[in-house]
């Protein structure tokens, strides 16, 4: 029996490890070690075929692309010389880890129109590389018997994360691969952050709400929410934990609220999102998660119904270890109902709940290297009506003060 689920599960896989080929399952990726290939010296080598996986649940798919890429050199016929029509400079070269970069890639079309499974796809690129490889070492075999070497099961997704393989951004996802995030507040924000923030690599998500899911949190909840779900009476963090375990691992359920008295439980967080009412509690979570250097955002819902429609503005306030001056100096976040009126009311509408948190989660991957970022801001408000996004306490002069930048800049 093979320790692998995708192999187990998936023919083509099974038949090439039955065959003796040394395949591993590395980031979404199918990785063929141990292939004889010819250098540019006419020197046997030895490297390996890469392509990414397509995956319905736990088995194969035929694959999309007839694409190859190869690790470890460029393969050359058995004098050394490039090979007619096998190598092609013009493919992308994908990349499972930083050690299993592609040096090149090869552009083999079968004559049906694609390959019907990977058994079909490997062993036609690996007669082309390895035949020259015999043609000089006659005892050169890529058939080498390894065992199974697999990422499936290690990491925090159920399923093998195919996306960021096929995207080819396998290297910028393993930036959000934090050890833990923290959501407070599971209403329709909070609900929103942690649809995005499970199809993230984080080792854990610890959510925060001593709230029941009820019939008006599924109507401004992503996914669709059965009747008896919302008759079941369950904690919403018990809810959630339940919905996204089918995906994913790692997702902690805390059924209480963050206050003064365990607001202590966030400080081993990497990173805190508040999606929480105004009050009290609030300021001492802000002015905790400042003074221990927790970077943070903090999100704000304020609409209101007028006769042209609903309108209102949507709010994220961004807090990171030197760039905090903002939040106190400018009053930014409320803490008391009635303070800041226009992100104190009950109104709430799923898009823009979603529309906040995806700000958010934006926000965040920036600050964690996987968008580009130019301004690098602190604040950002969407108003309703005019569709204007404004953002301010960028790393220009003109939107920092003085002693903002110099607290920035020593930290």
């Amino acid at each position: 029996m093979f320790d692998s689920r995708l192999v187990r599960s998936s023919p083509d896989l099974a038949r090439l490890v039955q065959d003796g080929l040394a395949i591993r399952i590395v980031n979404g990726f199918l990785v063929v070690d141990d292939i004889p290939f010819v250098d540019g010296n006419a020197q046997v080598q030895r490297g390996s075929l890469l392509c990414p996986l397509e995956l319905s649940g736990t088995t194969t798919t035929p694959p999309s692309t007839h694409v190859m890429c190869f690790v470890g050199g460029i393969p050359r016929d058995k004098n050394g010389h490039a090979i007619d029509g096998l190598v092609n400079d013009g493919v992308e070269r994908w990349s499972a880890t930083p050690e299993l970069t592609a040096a090149c890639g090869f552009s083999q079309k079968p004559s049906a129109g694609g390959y019907c499974d990977f058994y079909e796809k490997v062993t036609y690129y690996v007669a082309m590389i390895v035949g020259p490889a015999q043609a000089n070492e006659p005892d050169a075999s890529p058939y080498t018997y390894r065992p199974v070497q697999t990422d499936e099961d290690d990491g925090v997704f159920v399923y093998v994360d195919t996306y960021s393989s096929r995207a080819g951004i396998t290297e910028l996802n393993d930036r959000l691969a934090v050890e833990k995030v923290v959501i407070v507040g599971l209403g329709g924000t909070g609900a929103h952050l942690l649809d995005a923030l499970a199809k993230t690599p984080a080792w854990t998500v610890h959510l925060y709400d001593d709230d029941v899911f009820r019939s008006h949190n599924a109507f401004r909840a992503p996914g669709a929410a059965s009747f008896d779900d919302v008759a079941a009476g369950m904690k919403k963090v018990d809810y959630y934990a339940q919905t996204y375990s089918v995906m994913r691992r790692g997702i902690v359920p805390h059924p209480v609220n963050v206050t003064s008295e365990n607001v202590h439980e966030l400080l081993d967080a990497n990173f805190v999102f508040l999606a929480m009412d105004s009050g009290p509690d609030k300021k001492a979570i802000v002015d905790t998660l400042i003074a221990n250097r927790i970077s943070f955002i903090d999100t704000g819902v304020g609409l209101g119904k007028d006769p042209g429609g609903i309108n209102g503005q949507l709010r994220i306030t961004t807090s990171t270890p030197g760039r905090s001056e903002h939040i106190t100096k400018d009053g930014l976040i409320s803490y008391f109902v009635g303070e800041d009126a226009e992100y104190d009311t009950n109104l709430q509408v799923d898009e823009l709940n979603a529309v906040t948190a995806n700000l958010a989660i934006i926000r965040y991957k920036k600050i964690l290297g996987f968008y580009a970022d130019v301004e690098d801001e602190r604040h950002s408000v969407y108003v309703v009506d005019s569709g204007d996004l404004h953002h301010r306490y960028g790393t220009s002069d003109d939107n920092r003060s003085e002693s903002e930048a110099d607290e920035g800049d020593a930290a």
